[in-house]
């Protein structure tokens, strides 16, 4: 399947305009190709530790954007030197290398919209430090087609001034305006907010990684969690593939594998996720492809997509999930699952709707990865009732660098 009939964008299409509000992305990404002087964490890592350390005050099992983010916090707070960070592979290569980089603010949840703002302040912090986080605020555009759904659009807009943040209900004309590529007959409106943006999942966890390393914090490696011991109903002790760790708290932030932890801590801890099939559909570059181009959200057609360094980055959820892994153990490292095209086609279809001119593209490749979900869509965040001082940190939906920021501060 070399060739979708994906995409070609004409370079004849109209200018988008609006008369309340100009859009001046052409500044804003000029100011951001200038910043020359930020530095690449990914090719200025620091030294993880080779040895574990016998006792540590605070354990995270999870090396990616929740746990790298939880140490960097914590570590902010003056805990640096007691804190351990433990990853069974390496820093930011479990599910944070399957993230799209979505970093919507705006949530239908007062709580996800603070951990979600927090998310943006914290990375807008760390590029002040002189780290390349790829954000770019290119807004977020999200489409209606029942009035169900603009109804929710307008509790969104609603609940965004209790939080400040700007946003305006759109028609179908205005839709259109903020992205030609859109097709909007069969839309009735939209929701614009163009604090939304985008961000480069892996670069801003190994920049949290080098900034908690900095502090004091000891980050190991190629390092299997194998049990959580309690004594007096309390946390007690880490055991691992490198030895036993004695410790007061422990943190579960080990993305699809944090049930498994959960399950392997004595008592047992719940943590009611399960793992999906989750797709992204990535296209080759294609010309002319605006990268201002707003991040397009369609949740009744279960499909999303964004500009990604030239190209097409599109996916979505679709409404019959099917569950990863269910017949075998979960792997001790991340890997690709094999694509389905068959249960893919709804999205495709769906997608290729929305924007017409993607039919044309040249198709790079269909990528299948296990996200973690819970039974009712919401995170799995706090204090476990089975053990005192057992935090769990897990159920991102695939809002992993969304919530990353926030999670951290919120758990630490």
């Amino acid at each position: 399947m070399g060739r979708l009939n994906i995409l070609q964008i004409a370079k004849n299409a109209p200018t988008r305009r609006h008369s309340k509000e100009l859009r001046c992305y052409s500044t804003y990404i000029k100011a951001a190709l200038s910043r020359n002087d930020l530095i690449n964490a990914s090719e200025n890592r620091r030294p993880s530790s080779k040895s574990l350390p016998e006792k540590a005050k605070v354990v995270i099992c999870g090396g990616g954007a929740q746990g790298a983010a939880i140490a960097y916090k914590l570590a902010e707070y003056g805990m640096g030197d007691g804190v351990l960070l433990l990853e069974q592979g390496e820093l930011g290569g479990g599910t944070t290398t399957h993230a799209t980089g979505l970093l919507g603010v705006l949530k239908a949840s007062s709580q996800e919209t603070r951990i979600s703002m927090t998310s943006k302040e914290l990375y807008r912090q760390l590029e002040e430090k002189g780290w390349y986080t790829g954000f770019k605020e290119c807004g977020s555009l999200y489409v209606a087609k029942t009035k169900d759904r603009m109804l929710l659009y307008r509790r969104m807009k609603a609940a965004s001034v209790k939080f400040g943040l700007d946003c305006r209900m759109l028609s179908p004309n205005e839709v259109k305006e903020y992205c030609g590529l859109v097709r909007t007959d069969d839309l009735i409106g939209g929701l614009w907010v163009p604090g939304d943006g985008v961000a480069n999942p892996f670069e801003i966890t190994l920049a949290l990684g080098n900034e908690a390393i900095d502090r004091g914090v000891t980050v190991v490696e190629n390092c299997q969690v194998k049990k959580i011991n309690s004594e007096d109903g309390a946390v007690k002790s880490v055991e691992t593939s490198l030895g036993t760790v004695q410790c007061e708290i422990f943190v579960n932030s080990a993305g699809f594998w944090s049930r498994r932890v959960g399950e392997i801590s004595d008592p047992p801890v719940a943590v009611p996720i399960h793992p999906a099939e989750h797709y992204h559909l990535h296209t080759k570059p294609v010309p002319d492809l605006p990268p201002d181009t707003p991040v397009v959200r369609d949740p009744d057609g279960f499909i999303y997509f964004r500009e990604n360094e030239g190209r097409f980055l599109a996916g979505g959820f679709e409404p019959k999930a099917k569950p990863a892994y269910q017949n075998d153990d979960l792997p001790n490292f991340r890997r690709e699952l094999e694509e389905d095209w068959d249960h893919f086609h709804l999205l495709l279809e769906n997608i290729l709707h929305r924007v017409p001119t993607m039919k044309s593209a040249l198709l790079e490749k269909l990528s299948n990865g296990a996200e973690a979900f819970s039974p009712d869509g919401k995170w799995v965040l706090g204090q476990a009732p089975e053990i005192a001082n057992y935090y769990v940190a897990a159920g991102m939906r695939s809002n992993g660098i969304a919530s990353a920021g926030g999670v951290g501060t919120l758990i630490a």
